[in-house]
Order: C-alpha cells, then sequence, then structure tokens
C-alpha cells in the first residue's frame, strides 16, 4: 500500500514539469502588452519572447529525454526545475527586451529536459495497463488545466501592481512552484535505471538549433521591420513579399 500512494506521489511531483512548462506559454500570450510597456520593446522582440522559449524547447528535446536515460530521470529532472525556476527570475529582473529574450531561451531549453521525464516516469513507475492509462490521464488533465491558469494568471498578475510591477510577478510566481518541486523531488522521488551506453547527437542539435533560428528570427523580424534592417536575405525577402 506504501508502495502504490508513494508512486502517485511522484507522479503529482514530476507533474510540476509539463505544468509549468505550458503555463508559461499561454501565461506570456495575455501579458504580452504589459510586457512590451514594461521594456519598451518592438513588436518583433515581443514575438521573439514567444518564439525563443518554443526554440529552446523544441530543439533540446529529445536531447532532455536522452539525458534522462543516460544520466538518471530524478538527476535530469531536479536539474532541469533547477535551472527553469533560475530563468523564470531572471526573465522577472530583465531590464531589455534583449535580456528576456535570451533568458527566455534559457527556460525554454531547461523545460526541455525536464519535462520528457514525466513521461519517462510514467512507463517506469506505472507497469499495470489499467494504471498507466490513468497517469497518461492525469498527464492530458495537467495540460489541460495549465493551458487555463496560464491565461487566468496571466490576465490577473499583469494587472497587478505591488512592490514590483506586474508583468514580472508572470515569472516570479514560477519560483515559489519549483521551490517546492525540488523539495518534493528531492524527498520522495526515487532515482532510475541509467543507460549509459546511449550517444548524444550534437551535431544533430547544433544544425537543428540554427536551423530552428535561421528560419524564424528573419521571419519574425522581416514582418515588424519599419525600415530594412538586417534581418537577412529570407527576411527582406518576407517583407517585401507583404508589402
Amino acid at each position: 500500500m506504501k508502495e502504490i500512494k508513494n508512486k502517485w506521489l511522484e507522479l503529482i511531483i514530476v507533474l510540476a514539469a509539463p505544468l509549468l512548462s505550458v503555463i508559461d506559454v499561454f501565461i506570456i500570450n495575455v501579458a504580452i502588452p504589459t510586457i512590451k510597456k514594461g521594456i519598451h520593446a518592438t513588436d518583433g522582440e515581443m514575438q521573439l519572447v514567444i518564439a525563443g522559449y518554443l526554440l529552446g524547447y523544441a530543439a533540446f528535446l529529445i536531447t532532455g529525454g536522452r539525458a534522462g536515460d543516460h544520466f538518471g530521470r530524478k538527476k535530469v529532472f531536479f536539474w532541469g526545475m533547477f535551472a527553469f525556476t533560475v530563468a523564470s527570475c531572471l526573465c522577472g529582473l530583465s531590464q531589455t527586451a534583449l535580456q528576456l529574450n535570451l533568458t527566455r531561451l534559457l527556460q525554454g531549453l531547461s523545460a526541455s529536459f525536464m519535462v520528457p521525464q514525466t513521461i519517462a516516469f510514467i512507463q517506469v513507475l506505472f507497469t499495470d495497463t489499467r494504471e498507466r492509462a490513468k497517469a497518461f490521464g492525469l498527464y492530458g488533465i495537467t495540460l489541460g488545466t495549465a493551458a487555463v491558469i496560464g491565461q487566468v494568471l496571466g490576465g490577473y498578475l499583469s494587472d497587478t501592481h505591488w512592490i514590483i510591477e506586474g508583468w514580472r510577478l508572470v515569472f516570479f510566481i514560477n519560483l515559489p512552484i519549483g521551490i517546492i518541486t525540488l523539495l518534493a523531488a528531492h524527498k520522495y522521488v526515487t532515482e532510475t535505471a541509467k543507460h549509459q551506453n546511449t550517444k548524444f547527437d550534437y551535431t544533430g542539435i547544433l544544425i537543428l538549433t540554427l536551423a530552428l533560428f535561421s528560419l524564424i528570427y528573419p521571419l519574425i523580424q522581416g514582418l515588424a521591420a519599419v525600415e530594412f534592417r538586417a534581418a537577412g536575405p529570407i527576411g527582406f525577402a518576407f517583407y517585401l513579399f507583404h508589402l
């Protein structure tokens, strides 16, 4: 009975990863006008705030899953959550659009390491077919709930002005959740078996990241530019096409 309780407790803890990762997509969408005003950003720079997060997340997602197999899923989950929490605080402390874009990229990158561990833990913890189906059901519910919570918090916190600007609370909200999750993971989550014969495709990661950045950045800057800026030939052509 104790094993069953611990198993579901571990699931609840690791579900914090998809919860926070999805919240930070939708919470920004709602808070964009306030953030734009707070850091005096352009439309293109604000689009990069969203795209940078998704770029870091998408480019390293497979690597994050492979890292869990190689180093241990608890360890990768823990340090991924730690990095995500720190990156969230850095986002809240940003003074310029460039700082925010860089820290959002770091936030997405750290999310790509912590989120795959949740699915891996479900596979390891729940060998029974019915229990595994319930666990994946909770995973899906978490994603849907996170989308709703993100939009509600984005609207509420961006209009809230305490000691600091309201839009900064959009990022700082991850701090208490991250700390609680780290403490709970350290105490209750058990480490899984390591498969250190796995290899990392560093060249593939580099090519994919550069390719995505080379596609996304010129498109965003090309559309947002009022004058011809150094967005590259693709962005320039795309801008002319939409004139």
